[in-house]
C-alpha cells in the first residue's frame, strides 16, 4: 500500500468518527503525515550511502508501525483486516528493502 493509499484510508476512517473519537481522528491524521514523510525521505535518498538509507527505512518502518497501531485501534470498518493485512505487508516490503541497502 502507498503512502498515498494510507493517507487516504486514514481520513475515511477519520471521517467516520464521532466527536467521542477525537483522538484517533488526530492519531490518524499525525501518523499520516508522518508516514508521508517518512516515505518522502526514503525517495530523496535513493542512491545515497547506505548509512544515509538505513536511517530513512528505519524512520518509515517505524512510521509503518505507527500506522499499524493506530489502524489497529480506530478502524473499526469493514475493511479493518484488509487495511491490517496491506500495512503488514507494506512493512515486510521495506524491511526486505531495508536489508538489502544496508548490507555491510
Amino acid at each position: 500500500m502507498s503512502a498515498r493509499a494510507f493517507l487516504m484510508t486514514a481520513i475515511v476512517i477519520a471521517l467516520g468518527f464521532d466527536a467521542a473519537s477525537a483522538a484517533c481522528r488526530e492519531d490518524l491524521v499525525a501518523t499520516a503525515q508522518n508516514l508521508q514523510r517518512t516515505r518522502n525521505e526514503v525517495e530523496s535518498l535513493a542512491g545515497k550511502p547506505p548509512a544515509v538509507q538505513c536511517a530513512a527505512y528505519r524512520q518509515h518502518i517505524a512510521a509503518l508501525g505507527q500506522v499499524r497501531s493506530v489502524f489497529a485501534r480506530c478502524d473499526t470498518g469493514a475493511a479493518k483486516a484488509k487495511n491490517a493485512g496491506q500495512v503488514t505487508t507494506t512493512i515486510a516490503t521495506f524491511t526486505k528493502q531495508m536489508r538489502a541497502a544496508c548490507k555491510s
